[in-house]
């Protein structure tokens, strides 16, 4: 991904209402004639907030490092009931937000352009509790990939990612709950050689990746059939 330094405020609105489009779609879904089957079915969606994180270029000269800004994101969990306590899950984040470029002399950001962040996530979700428990505490794994659509003319980029969190459900009704969820999402941003030391204390550099990490916290509203 190459540095740029111009904004685009038109691609931000086109980006919002791509993202919009996508939540309405999946939200759609809900009105849907479910067959007896798919009672097992649960979708969540959810407006929430990421926070920034960075990542080193490979051969930087006069940018050092890119940032995404922090932001508010929006989206929509889909989860199945493979057993009483496990879910198996998708979810995609939306983030339109900008990219931000270190300066290489003097260590300070400035904005560089727009991007829309969409992040897909496929894992597991394991409840502490059993579905007869109106506060359900959870834990959640998830791989994936983080698609980029930028501003001002930049490639986009597309890359692998995890998600690594948890959170709680609360279920007043058989048919509506109230989720609220946080996870560590770094996503693949860069390789370059760094120190790596081994059982004995051995050190040595070698090819080390860097990741975009940055932290999610979302609250959403589930639905079931």
């Amino acid at each position: 991904m190459a540095p740029c330094n111009r904004a685009n405020t038109g691609h931000t609105r086109v980006a919002n209402q791509t993202g919009l489009a996508r939540l309405l779609l999946l939200c759609g879904m809900l009105v849907w004639p479910w067959p007896a089957e798919a009672q097992n079915l649960e979708v969540t969606p959810f407006a929430g907030f990421e926070s920034s994180g960075s990542y080193p270029l490979e051969n930087p000269t006069t940018i050092e490092a890119l940032r995404a800004d922090a932001g508010g994101t929006y989206g929509v969990f889909v989860d199945y009931h493979v057993m009483e306590n496990v879910q198996a899950e998708f979810y995609w984040v939306g983030n339109s937000t900008t990219y931000s470029q270190q300066d290489a002399g003097t260590g300070q950001y400035g904005e560089a352009f727009t991007t829309s962040i969409n992040q897909y996530q496929f894992g597991v979700r394991y409840h502490l509790r059993d579905r007869g428990n109106r506060w359900r505490p959870y834990f959640a794994g998830s791989l994936g990939f983080t698609h980029d659509s930028n501003g001002g003319n930049v490639e986009g980029r597309t890359a692998a990612g995890f998600g690594l969190g948890g959170g709680i459900d609360y279920q007043p009704s058989r048919h509506i709950g109230i989720r609220w969820d946080a996870r560590w999402m770094p996503t693949y941003g860069s390789q370059g050689m760094g120190s790596v030391c081994d059982d004995y204390g051995e050190c040595y550099q070698a090819p080390v990746n860097n990741y975009l990490e940055r932290f999610h916290i979302m609250l959403g509203l589930s639905i079931r059939p």
